[in-house]
C-alpha cells in the first residue's frame, strides 16, 4: 500500500514539473523572443463600395492582423492620367477589371495581374419612375435610362442587358451616359430620364424617397463575372509572395465570416468604413446583396466569370487592353487559402484538453 502511495506521488511531482517546465518554455524562451515584424501592404481602392464588404470585415475583425499583416487603404488618384500604371509598381489595388485591365490604355498588356476575386456581379440596379410589378425588358423600350460613362464597368454590363434582350441602343433605347454620377440622383428627381442606373447606398436611399421604384438588379440581368478584385504587378506579387498570401487568407476569413454571419452583425462590424450610412440601411443593403449571392466563400477568379466580363467589354467596343485569363490571373494564393483558412465561429469552438494545452504550449 506505502509503495503505491510512493508511486503516485512521483508520478503527480512529474505532471507538476512537466508543466511548470512547458510554463517555463512558453513564458521566457517563446514570448521573450523579438517579435517578428509584421508585413506590410498598401492598397488604393479604385472607389468605396459596399462590395468590398469581405475586406472592411477582415480589416475590422483583425483576420489581416492574425496573418501579421498591416494592411493600409487609401483611394486611387483620379486626378492623373491612367493612375494604375502611375501607382502602381508597389501598390495592391482594389478595383474592377474594367477600370483596371480591359479599359486602360492600347498595349499597356497584362501589367496588373489578378490575384483574388471579392464580388461576382455588377453591383447597380435599374430603377424606374413608376411601380413596374412583373419588370420585363420590354419596359425600357422607347425609354431613356440614367446611366454611366461608356467604358465603366456598370454601363457595359446595362449595354449587355439590353442586347441580350434584343433592344437596340440609341435606338430602341436611349441611355445618357455625360451626365457625372454625383449629378444623377439629383437630375432623377428633377424629372431626366424614366429610368436610372445606381449603386448603393444610393439606390436604397432613392427608393426610400419613392423617387424611384425597384425595376430590376443589373448583376443578375447577366452570367456573373468578377466584379470587383484585388491586382497588382507581376514582380511584386513575386517579390512579396509571403505578404500577398497573408493578404488573401485573411480576405478569405472575412469571406467566410460573411458568409456565417447575419446581415445586422455585419453592417456592425464595419460601420465605421460607411459613416454615411446607419447601421439599419447598411444591414439593408447586405442583405439584399448576399440575398442575391454577391460574395462567395473563396477569393478564387473563375475563368469563366472572367471570360464572360471580357466578352461583355468586348460587345460594348471599349476593348482597349485585351489581356487573356492565363495572362492576367494567378489563383495561386486564392486557391492555396481556400484550401487552408477555415472560419471557426466563437460558439462553436471546443475547448482544448490538457494534452492539446502541452503541444501547443497554450496554458491561458
Amino acid at each position: 500500500m506505502r509503495r503505491r502511495w510512493k508511486w503516485l506521488c512521483l508520478l503527480l511531482l512529474l505532471l507538476i514539473i512537466v508543466g511548470l517546465g512547458t510554463f517555463g518554455v512558453r513564458e521566457f524562451l517563446l514570448y521573450n523572443q523579438e517579435p517578428e515584424k509584421p508585413d506590410q501592404i498598401k492598397i488604393v481602392e479604385s472607389e468605396h463600395t459596399v462590395l468590398s464588404l469581405p475586406h472592411y470585415i477582415a480589416l475590422a475583425k483583425g483576420f489581416y492582423r492574425e496573418q501579421r499583416l498591416e494592411v493600409t487603404t487609401s483611394m486611387i488618384e483620379t486626378s492623373i492620367e491612367d493612375p494604375f500604371g502611375k501607382q502602381g509598381k508597389e501598390t495592391v489595388f482594389l478595383s474592377n477589371l474594367c477600370q483596371s485591365v480591359f479599359t486602360r490604355p492600347l498595349g499597356t498588356g497584362a501589367d496588373l495581374v489578378t490575384f483574388a476575386a471579392i464580388a461576382q456581379k455588377e453591383g447597380t440596379y435599374l430603377l424606374s419612375r413608376q411601380d413596374i410589378s412583373d419588370f420585363s425588358w420590354d419596359a425600357v423600350k422607347r425609354k431613356s435610362i440614367l446611366g454611366d460613362a461608356p467604358d465603366s464597368q456598370s454601363n457595359i454590363i446595362l449595354e449587355e442587358a439590353l442586347k441580350q434582350n434584343n433592344l437596340t441602343l440609341q435606338h430602341q433605347v436611349i441611355i445618357i451616359q455625360n451626365l457625372p454620377a454625383d449629378l444623377k440622383e439629383g437630375a432623377f428627381e428633377a424629372g431626366v430620364g424614366h429610368f436610372v442606373q445606381m449603386s448603393q447606398p444610393v439606390a436604397y436611399r432613392t427608393l426610400q424617397k419613392q423617387t424611384g421604384k425597384m425595376a430590376t438588379f443589373l448583376g443578375n440581368a447577366v452570367d456573373p463575372i468578377p466584379s470587383l478584385v484585388l491586382l497588382a504587378p507581376e514582380t511584386y506579387l513575386k517579390q512579396h509572395n509571403k505578404a500577398c498570401q497573408k493578404l488573401v487568407n485573411g480576405l478569405c476569413k472575412g469571406m467566410l465570416w460573411l458568409d456565417y454571419h447575419k446581415p445586422e452583425e455585419a453592417a456592425k462590424v464595419v460601420a465605421s468604413y460607411f459613416p454615411e450610412l446607419d447601421q439599419q440601411t447598411l444591414a439593408e443593403i447586405i442583405r439584399e446583396y448576399k440575398k442575391i449571392g454577391m460574395w462567395r466563400k473563396n477569393p478564387i477568379v473563375l475563368e469563366k466569370d472572367y471570360k464572360n466580363l471580357e466578352t461583355y467589354v468586348t460587345h460594348s467596343g471599349e476593348l482597349t487592353n485585351p489581356v487573356k485569363f492565363r495572362d492576367g490571373v494567378n489563383n495561386k494564393l486564392a486557391k492555396r487559402a481556400a484550401k487552408t483558412v477555415e472560419y471557426i465561429p466563437p460558439e462553436l469552438e471546443k475547448e482544448k484538453n490538457w494534452w492539446e494545452k502541452v503541444k501547443s504550449l497554450d496554458f491561458k
